[in-house]
């Protein structure tokens, strides 16, 4: 059974968007120093705000819960807008014809928030995840995507 753990990610997210427009903005500078001084402070926050807090019993192991696509993105109705990226891996166009993606679909996971100007104020806008199964589309496995989080909600399975 999966855990809506969707409250942990919108805590996270509200924190590091507010450390990031506010303490670590490249807007007047456009520096990726400082763009890189931030992902170090948002992987602790991440593993703090959220790994941390997914289940009584962490461990050294649950910080590979992204990796092992063990939080996945799933639709927060019963159809879901998309932007898929046009070559599996990415790659930078997000114009695959498939737009909408229907419940149960595809197996999504999670990999990151995402916008789109790394200089101007950031609003963690998007979850940025990769498809992992899609019996409706197979074409579309391995491809990535993004999707706005207010059309999506984070599981996480429960352990046994």
């Amino acid at each position: 059974m999966n855990s809506d753990v969707t409250d942990l990610f919108e805590n996270y997210r509200e924190c590091a968007r507010h450390l990031r427009n506010a303490y670590f903005s490249t807007r007047d500078s456009q520096d990726y120093e400082i763009i890189s001084d931030f992902e170090e402070v948002a992987r602790v926050l991440f593993d703090r705000l959220v790994l941390f807090r997914l289940c009584e019993d962490y461990d050294a192991t649950l910080p590979t819960a992204v990796q092992d696509n063990r939080l996945l993105i799933v639709p927060d109705a019963e159809r879901m807008p998309v932007m898929i990226s046009r070559e599996k891996g990415g790659g930078g166009y997000w114009d695959h014809p498939i737009v909408h993606l229907q419940r149960r679909e595809a197996t999504i996971a999670f990999r990151d928030y995402f916008d789109w100007d790394q200089h101007a104020l950031i609003d963690f806008r998007y979850y940025h995840g990769v498809i992992l199964e899609s019996a409706a589309h197979p074409e579309i496995v391995g491809h990535e995507v993004l999707i706005e989080t207010i059309h999506g909600r984070i599981v996480f399975p429960a352990r046994p």
